[in-house]
């Protein structure tokens, strides 16, 4: 069996909410393949060399943002060294292209650089979105061959109850940060009177002070936050009680998201902007997507109340058709194909 070197890995007990991408990804490739890393990585890039003899293929998520670590000018520095000689010993790499940018920093020479090495060096880039082909063959058209979409997987439906009362007309959801744009859509709504009348619940941990502090103005008895932390079947009870779940992510970097996989999840009717995979997404009849704030106000009309209802047979063949284990078989026959380039 091929042997996987898997970035990143996660200290699950000093972690309060473990990426669970990371963990399934891990799940849908054992059966086929080997991963040689089981522990939590302590020593970032220099971890890559500890199993260089050891591994036949890597697999990088979120490896662009290596600017962003703790010495993570001297990590991207020493990661080029790391590639130079992946390339030498004909090791595979495949990069995970989960945004257009880095959600963590604004753009910069080092993320930059970060970018065209994976670009040029990764021998497959997989993306989640269509859009994701789109940039690299805007971008680096000489590599855009290299690019695969494979749609996100999905776990299992969560039960719903969908004759419950909506105590909220949206529901955003999930760690609120600056690429999500919760502040701008609050910005907007507190300058227009038409969405005076609609209540919008914000749950989940804003880490960052100084932007919650930018957020606090906003807040009433129409739009509160929850600041904190749940699993995803209290996020569910919540979606539950909301007529919309809604995203207002930035447009700049995101591609995939995986609060919206989970979303889908929660039998609920979705709202984001109309890009990455909420653009791929909106020929289901229970995601609508957005082009301007104004859009919002006019999809929440269209369906209203009871009419927010969604049809539980459609979810449910969308996950058969998407799930982990599908990926995983996937997986299987792309990296079947590397080793045999």
């Amino acid at each position: 069996m091929k042997k996987i070197y898997f970035h990143p890995k996660m200290d699950n007990k000093t972690v309060l909410s473990p990426n669970p991408y990371i963990l399934d990804f891990q799940d849908a490739i054992c059966k086929n393949f080997v991963i040689v890393n089981r522990r939590y990585n302590r020593r970032g890039v220099l971890d890559f060399f500890r199993y260089i003899f050891k591994t036949d293929i890597y697999i990088l998520n979120w490896i662009e943002n290596l600017p962003t670590l703790r010495f993570g000018k001297v990590q991207v520095i020493v990661f080029q060294f790391f590639i130079l000689l992946s390339k030498i010993m004909d090791k595979k790499v495949i990069w995970i292209l989960h945004n257009k940018y880095s959600h963590s920093i604004d753009k910069n020479p080092w993320t930059d650089l970060m970018f065209s090495v994976m670009m040029k060096r990764s021998n497959l880039i997989l993306t989640h979105a269509k859009s994701g082909i789109d940039f690299g063959q805007k971008y680096y058209p000489k590599q855009a061959h290299k690019i695969k979409y494979i749609f996100h997987p999905i776990k299992q439906l969560l039960p719903q109850n969908l004759n419950s009362k909506k105590a909220y007309d949206f529901l955003i959801w999930g760690s609120i940060s600056p690429y999500k744009g919760v502040l701008e859509f609050l910005h907007f709504v507190s300058q227009n009177k038409n969405f005076s009348y609609l209540k919008i619940l914000i749950v989940g941990r804003c880490l960052d002070d100084s932007y919650k502090n930018k957020l606090k103005p906003y807040f009433s008895n129409m739009i509160i936050l929850k600041d904190n932390f749940f699993k995803i079947e209290d996020v569910a009870e919540f979606a539950i009680q909301s007529r919309f779940i809604l995203f207002t992510h930035k447009a700049t970097s995101v591609l995939s998201s995986g609060s919206l996989i989970d979303s889908i999840r929660m039998n609920s009717r979705i709202i984001g902007p109309d890009v990455g995979a909420f653009k791929d997404l909106k020929s289901l009849s229970f995601i609508d997507t957005y082009k301007t704030y104004e859009d919002i106000l006019v999809i929440h009309k269209k369906y209203g109340g009871e009419k927010a209802a969604v049809n539980p047979k459609e979810h449910h063949e969308f996950y058969k058709r998407n799930t982990w284990e599908t990926f995983g078989n996937r997986m299987h026959l792309e990296i079947d194909k590397l080793s045999d380039s």
